[in-house]
């Protein structure tokens, strides 16, 4: 129920911003700006605030907006600069990428600028600093090799191009103390596996059952992975904590 109500909000939110978005006193507004006015309507609902008690949180968080300016945003008529945004989700106890998608994921396209769109699903996994920006699926089939879905031939170049954006995504989306724990091999399986799963819970009775297996069988030889990764973790700090415990000779000892 509660899924049901978030999206007929988001729907009746989302046509009013697209309305006001495309009148005369909001030339220029782009598509997530129209994002941000849909969600503001629709994250004020679910929370139960007016205008004006919203205003006083922001007036309390140091970044005030009065009522009337909340309602030319819901509008169309006044844009959220960075401050704003990050203000916002501070009052509603959201992520900023909250506000700045749709509040769905999965195969439903996505505009992040006038020329580029992606799948929800992309989208989110971009802001939530998962992957680059960039749509790309193995599309597993039955063929399979050592668990792994086979590739088709002609999505070689697709994915090479996928595998140089993602490597320049992760240079620089995370900081670097960040980045060195989830390129941790075992952090990287889960995330992996995390994935997986979520195709899988995410899957409707008419998927496909051939790719439904090997979404399946890939997932338990991940597990089986991690599951090596996390012994030979254990093992190491197992280690690294008896070197460091150890009795040290004294100076001068027989």
């Amino acid at each position: 129920m509660a899924l049901t109500v978030q999206g007929a909000a988001w729907d009746a939110a989302k046509v009013t911003a697209n309305t006001a978005s495309r009148s005369s006193d909001s030339p220029g507004w782009g598509p997530i700006s129209r994002y941000v006015a849909a969600n503001l309507v629709r994250l004020r609902q679910e929370r139960g605030l007016s205008t004006t008690r919203l205003a006083s949180r922001l007036e309390e968080l140091g970044n005030p907006i009065p009522a009337t300016g909340i309602t030319r945003i819901e509008k169309g008529q006044r844009r959220v600069d960075a401050d704003d945004l990050v203000a916002l989700a501070d009052a509603f106890n959201v992520s900023p990428t909250t506000l700045l998608l749709p509040p769905t994921y999965g195969d439903d396209l996505v505009q992040l600028t006038r020329e580029h769109e992606v799948t929800s699903r992309t989208a989110w996994r971009w802001a939530e600093g998962h992957q680059t920006a960039m749509d790309w699926d193995a599309h597993p089939t039955a063929n399979s090799v050592d668990g792994d879905p086979a590739i088709p031939t002609e999505a070689y170049e697709r994915e090479q191009e996928f595998a140089a954006q993602q490597t320049a995504y992760r240079a620089l989306a995370r900081p670097p103390a960040h980045r060195r724990v989830t390129e941790h091999q075992a952090v990287y399986l889960a995330s992996q596996l995390m994935e997986l799963l979520g195709d899988l819970v995410a899957s409707t009775p008419s998927a496909d059952q051939a790719d439904l297996a090997v979404l399946a069988q890939t997932a338990r030889h991940r597990y089986d992975q991690l599951g090596i990764e996390l012994k030979m973790l254990r093992e190491r700090l197992t280690r690294t904590d008896i070197g460091s415990s150890a009795p040290k000779d004294r100076p001068g000892g027989n």
